[in-house]
């Protein structure tokens, strides 16, 4: 199967999308000081009836609004892996994190969370087609 671009997959599928500028992301470490410094968005994706909300951060170098493209790809890279992990420990390892660490088994579960939602909010056949069939940025 060919690789899609993701403004097609956005196209494809008649994704609307907004961004609303927010003062933090609930999902992340508030001591973080990447995260103080950061943009934070709360965004919507709406697609035949369907919705889905959650957060996103980007760095303070970059002074545009997220898009759509943007956030699915991120969403979709988050959930690529945690599909192909069967725990956290093995999750850890792969991105370097200390599996005795809270921190990042909260991350992991915020990952889980956010690939179900992107899941139920796509359906089974989109999901699979975003995390491994469409390109990257």
């Amino acid at each position: 199967m060919e690789t899609e671009q993701l403004a097609d997959f956005v196209k494809r599928n008649r994704i609307h999308f907004s961004a609303e500028l927010t003062d933090t992301n609930p999902n992340m470490a508030s001591d973080d000081q990447w995260m103080r410094a950061a943009n934070h968005w709360k965004v919507t994706f709406r697609c035949e009836g369907r919705q889905l909300t959650t957060y996103f951060s980007q760095g303070s170098g970059i002074s545009r609004d997220p898009s759509a493209e943007d956030v699915l790809d991120c969403l979709g890279s988050d959930a690529s892996g945690i599909e192909n992990v069967n725990s956290f420990e093995q999750w850890a390892c792969e991105y370097g994190y200390d599996t005795d660490s809270r921190k990042a088994e909260k991350t992991f579960k915020a990952c889980e969370r956010a690939a179900a939602k992107l899941e139920q909010f796509l359906g089974a056949d989109e999901y699979q087609h975003l995390l491994w069939h469409t390109e990257r940025l």
